[in-house]
């Protein structure tokens, strides 16, 4: 049997340090990008895989769950890495965090990264999954969950939340209030969440007898900038007196485009939003919102993992959680004088 690659030997063929090779395999900060790609091209070259047992962990195993989230500049993903964070040190694991920047390429190669035998199993957090990716896993064979998929039917162990009922209970509760002249603002359409969450916006407006002004439903990624812009458009060429957020950053641009045009939140223009972020219970107004539960969508899907990993298949291949509506302040009945326009 020819002896194993040693990381000596990658890094005397990549012509760095032994700890830049290291540094690179752990995914840790400081060496250029070419210098990255020159380790891993040795790496997969000379077939180098880091000894598992030597790591002397009962059972063989690294201890090891490798997190790929789309990346950590926002409490979506944040809040759901905390959830699996507190899950994997109540079982002494630790987590090994990559970010794919929405990138199909870059989440690839991190992929290939974690599952060189430098973890017991993967959670990704919205992956972009081209079907390169999914093969590349199906060879690696490593155990995987997935959480929120860009498709919900992926061929994988995931975990979701009820997008339709959320975006539904929101829009009731503002028809409920007396609104009719309701906007619309999803997410990226290349999301099957997006879609799923305006049917439940469409399905709540038609069965209260409404008609959904199309000139009022528009698109754009998850972020406070598209938010405000999409909802100023709006207050200037519709004057809607509510509006539906795909998204709790969408709904805060929103509600500052209702103050940069002279309208009050939310005695002139209501606002809800979809997720629940940490900062919707602190902003003034609160914002009225949809909870995903971001937090126990981690612990949820580490505890699916673990099934994995200890043999066993788990509970549910499909694991959808409930969503709350949360009412809080950016809400009202519409102000005297405001109908159907």
């Amino acid at each position: 049997m020819p002896d194993r690659v040693t990381i000596a030997q990658v890094a005397e063929e990549a012509g760095v340090s032994a700890m830049t090779v290291s540094n690179v395999l752990n995914g840790k900060p400081g060496a250029k990008d070419e210098t990255r790609r020159r380790v891993m091209e040795v790496v997969d070259r000379l077939g180098y895989v880091p000894n598992v047992s030597a790591r002397g962990l009962k059972g063989g195993r690294t201890g090891l769950v490798g997190v790929l989230t789309l990346d950590l500049t926002t409490q979506y993903g944040l809040e759901i890495v905390r959830g699996i964070a507190d899950e994997l040190a109540s079982l002494e694991f630790e987590a090994l965090i990559n970010v794919s920047y929405h990138d199909g390429s870059r989440e690839r190669d991190r992929i290939g990264f974690l599952t060189r035998g430098l973890v017991d199993g993967l959670l990704m957090i919205a992956p972009v999954l081209e079907d390169e990716t999914i093969s590349l896993l199906r060879q690696r064979g490593i155990p995987a969950v997935v959480i929120d998929p860009r498709n919900i039917d992926v061929d994988l162990p995931r975990v979701t939340v009820d997008n339709y009922h959320g975006t539904r209970s929101g829009t009731q509760h503002l028809i409920g209030l007396g609104h009719t002249r309701i906007a619309y603002i999803g997410g990226n359409l290349d999301l099957e969440s997006t879609s799923v969450r305006f049917k439940g916006f469409d399905d709540a407006m038609r069965l209260a007898g409404l008609t959904v002004d199309e000139q009022m439903v528009a698109y754009c990624d998850f972020s406070y900038v598209s938010g405000f812009r999409t909802a100023s458009r709006f207050i200037e060429e519709h004057r809607p007196t509510a509006i539906v957020a795909g998204a709790d950053l969408i709904a805060f641009g929103a509600i500052d485009a209702a103050r940069k045009h002279g309208f009050d939140v939310p005695g002139q223009l209501s606002v809800v939003g979809f997720d629940d972020l940490p900062q919707a219970a602190q902003s003034y107004p609160g914002l009225t919102t949809v909870r995903q539960p971001l937090h126990d969508m981690g612990q949820t899907a580490v505890r699916a993992l673990m099934s994995i990993i200890e043999g066993n298949a788990p509970v549910m291949e499909h694991m959808q959680m409930p969503t709350t509506l949360v009412v809080r302040g950016t809400t009202a009945a519409p102000s005297p004088g405001q109908g159907r326009g």
